[in-house]
């Protein structure tokens, strides 16, 4: 019989990005997907279901997720035989910090300095 793991683990720091309830489930999700590169290319629609929320809320969490430099979000098109646009996954991919002491001490001051920045 294989040993399989049933669980995933998150830094204890990520409570202190101060995350609303949707980025952090979103988050939770993708650290649940991704693999040991902190690669995972799960659709929206399949995250919302997972996370019990609309698509809008996922994509809205993404782009927070995304603004805080936590995930990097790449892909969702390529070409196809044809030459024409054709929609596929994205990939994100897990800031490698993440697990590191300090990321979100250092993340958070990143994000009030850009906050306050802006008119």
């Amino acid at each position: 019989m294989k040993n399989i793991k049933n669980f995933f683990t998150l830094p204890n720091e990520v409570f202190c990005l101060m995350l609303t309830p949707s980025e952090l489930s979103v988050l939770s999700y993708l650290v649940r997907c991704s693999d040991d590169t902190g690669v995972c290319f799960p659709s929206v629609h399949t995250i919302a279901t997972a996370c019990s929320m609309s698509d809008n809320t996922v994509r809205k969490s993404i782009r927070k997720l995304e603004d805080r430099e936590i995930i990097t979000k790449s892909g969702g098109f390529c070409a196809s035989k044809f030459g024409k646009a054709q929609n596929t996954s994205f990939i994100y991919e897990l800031n490698p910090n993440l697990y590191s002491e300090g990321f979100a001490r250092e993340n958070l001051v990143d994000y009030f300095t850009k906050r306050n920045a802006q008119p």
